[in-house]
């Protein structure tokens, strides 16, 4: 046999008659299709082998995949060594009607270990939809729980690709990044998220991962696709979003009112007399703030966990958008500096020094919010000064704020921007433990990063970079 052609397939009835033959086989074995459809599998079986190879279809009855080293007789007499996996089709009481069998002849062929007994027992049973492909992508085992994510009978994916499940969601982009990681030597495998579609057109949200399955000397001979579906947890988060945004539009129109009145209130005092009632009216306005500040942290961390944040973008003065962010903290007994311009203590936040030309392209509400958050963060635990520096630059935009005060340890820098991680004295100034969170999801949003310098003892550091 002096072909390259190494692989091929055909399909059997229940009884062993030949009922397809693949193009592959013509080469290994020597005949056409025309010459075997309609003939027992036993025109291949040397003399000796007739048992054999009738024994293998009644071992594959009770198995998903069956694979065997055997030999095989070809049209011109010659026995060679091959390795064929037996794959049963069965009909929706249990019986076998076909068998599809894929023959390799390949002087090194081995059993590979996804046809292990071992193997077969856990992916069998496993809670994940798995399904297993040759090299070619054909599939050769579906378990159940792949068929009841999906909604296929076994029969109805055998010999399939996997591309029945493709969806709209699906891009030429993705897949060729999928197969760059499964194909690349060192990694061999592609895990992310996915949407497919089953068999009656409804979207199914799934983790999926794929590996490459490799014989001993490296060579591709199967790929196992897991999936996980999804779709339990996408309506969870669905329904929490949705949830969440009830909350928080509730929750707005009362606290504008208090805020409102609030305010309406305290400048209408004027008797000094009244001054005691005058700054319990301002505790209220303060915690009516901080609560509608909470509010908007909520919303913004369930977009963004969510995917549904939605920047829009657009040509901004950054010194315009630190003015406006900074505004806040204008009256503080803090002082702050920007670029080495005195903004903070009891100075007016001027206008003339912030409006400096630097442009960029950015969400200017996200931009505003990230640095409101992180120097309301730096006042919290500045001693005395807070240092706001940043520059544009080709690539981008960077932004550092500085604080005075006693820094972070290790450990709280190691977890600052997870969600609900508080250091000791944000529990007890009675933050959410979301704005440093909500600050590294809009950078990442703009396609940034986000860092923090603890500076034990000197005070920390946290910085931020935007591509432009």
């Amino acid at each position: 046999m002096s072909t390259g052609v190494k692989e091929g397939s055909l399909s059997l009835s229940a009884d062993g008659v030949i009922q397809r033959f693949g193009y592959g086989l013509e080469f290994i074995l020597g005949y056409s299709s025309e010459e075997v459809i309609g003939r027992n599998f036993s025109v291949f079986s040397p003399a000796g082998r007739e048992a054999e190879h009738a024994r293998l279809l009644e071992d594959a009855k009770a198995g998903a995949i069956t694979g065997y080293k055997t030999r095989l007789i070809r049209n011109d007499s010659e026995i060679i060594d091959i390795f064929m996996s037996v794959y049963p089709l069965r009909d929706p009481g249990g019986a076998v009607y076909s068998y599809i069998l894929t023959i390799t002849a390949d002087k090194n062929v081995e059993i590979p270990a996804i046809l292990s007994e071992e193997f077969q027992r856990m992916f069998k049973f496993m809670n994940e939809g798995a399904v297993v492909t040759d090299r070619l992508g054909g599939i050769i085992d579906a378990n159940q729980a792949f068929l009841d994510v999906y909604g296929y009978d076994k029969d109805e994916v055998i010999g399939k690709n996997p591309r029945i499940l493709k969806s709209v969601h699906s891009t030429k982009d993705l897949y060729a990044r999928m197969w760059r990681d499964i194909l690349d030597p060192n990694k061999g495998f592609w895990r992310g998220e996915i949407i497919n579609k089953a068999k009656d057109g409804a979207e199914v949200p799934a983790l999926l991962t794929i590996n490459a399955v490799k014989d001993s000397e490296g060579e591709i001979r199967n790929f196992l696709g897991i999936t996980l579906n999804m779709s339990r947890e996408k309506e969870l988060d669905r329904l929490n979003k949705m949830y969440i945004d009830y909350i928080v539009h509730d929750m707005r129109g009362p606290l504008t009112t208090i805020v409102t009145n609030s305010e309406l209130l305290e400048m209408q005092i004027t008797d000094p007399s009244l001054e005691k009632a005058r700054k319990k009216l301002g505790v209220i306005l303060s915690c009516a703030l901080k609560l509608s500040s909470m509010t908007s942290d909520i919303l913004d961390y369930s977009r963004a966990q969510s995917g549904s944040l939605i920047l829009r973008k657009e040509r901004i003065n950054i010194g315009r958008t630190l003015k406006d962010a900074a505004m806040p903290f204008e009256n503080s007994e803090k002082k702050l500096f920007v670029n080495g311009f005195l903004y903070g203590g009891n100075y007016p936040l001027r206008g003339d020094k912030a409006d400096d030309g630097m442009e960029m392209v950015a969400d200017p509400d996200k931009l505003q919010r990230i640095i409101f958050n992180l120097l309301s963060n730096a006042f919290k635990n500045a001693a005395d000064t807070v240092k706001v520096n940043y520059e544009l630059g080709k690539t981008g935009m960077t932004f550092t704020v500085s604080d005075d005060g006693k820094g972070l340890s290790e450990k709280d820098a190691a977890h600052i921007f997870e969600i609900f991680y508080q250091t000791d004295d944000g529990v007890r100034s009675g933050g959410a433990g979301l704005g440093l969170n909500i600050v590294k999801s809009f950078v990442e949003a703009h396609g940034g990063k986000i860092w923090v310098d603890p500076g034990s003892g000197n005070g920390a550091t946290f910085g931020f970079s935007i591509p432009v």
